[in-house]
C-alpha cells in the first residue's frame, strides 16, 4: 500500500509538471509596484508624474533635502519632485478607483467618511472635474497608484493630501 501511495504521489507530481510548458516554468512572476504622483487621464492612459510624499516621521528625508517644519511642511507634510518626466500606464476596466467623495456625487450619507471606491472611469472622472478647478484636474495632489505589469491596478486618493 505504501509503495502504491508513493508511486501516486510521484505520478501526480510527473503529470503536473508536463503540463508547464519551460517558458511557463521560466517565467517570472511580476510584483505590484506602489507609485504616487501626479496624474493626468486621457482616455485609457495615465500619465504619472512620480513624487515623494515625505511626512514628519521621515527624519532622514527632511534633514537630507534641509526642509523646515513650518516652511516646507505646514501641512504636516511635503511633495519632493526632483523630475517631472511622466511616465505611462495602462487603465482596464478592472482598475479601482477610490476617493473622497466630499461633492455627495455617490455617497448619499453625509455624516459618514464619504469614502467611495468604483470600477467606473467615469465617476472618477466626475469626481475629479467636479472636485479640482485646474485643468486638467487634479494635477496638484498625489495619488497613489498600484501598478502590474504596466496597468493601473488602483488609483486612491487620500483626503489628507488633497487640502
Amino acid at each position: 500500500m505504501r509503495k502504491l501511495s508513493t508511486l501516486l504521489l510521484v505520478m501526480v507530481f510527473v503529470f503536473a509538471m508536463t503540463g508547464c510548458t519551460k517558458k511557463e516554468l521560466e517565467q517570472p512572476v511580476s510584483e505590484t509596484e506602489s507609485l504616487a504622483g501626479y496624474m493626468v487621464i486621457e482616455d485609457n492612459v495615465l500619465y504619472l508624474d512620480e513624487v515623494e510624499v515625505i511626512t514628519q516621521k521621515d527624519e532622514e528625508k527632511i534633514t537630507k533635502l534641509g526642509l523646515k517644519q513650518q516652511d516646507d511642511m505646514p501641512n504636516g507634510y511635503y511633495i519632493h519632485n526632483p523630475s517631472t518626466e511622466k511616465q505611462t500606464y495602462e487603465l482596464t476596466d478592472e482598475t479601482v478607483y477610490t476617493f473622497v467623495d466630499v461633492n455627495l456625487l455617490f455617497v448619499k450619507n453625509a455624516d459618514g467618511d464619504r469614502l467611495y471606491t468604483t470600477t467606473k472611469k467615469e465617476e472618477f472622472i466626475q469626481h475629479l472635474n467636479t472636485s479640482y478647478s485646474d485643468l486638467p484636474p487634479a494635477q496638484k495632489v498625489p495619488f497613489f497608484i498600484e501598478v502590474n505589469d504596466n496597468k493601473v491596478i488602483s488609483v486612491t486618493e487620500k483626503f489628507e493630501f488633497t487640502i
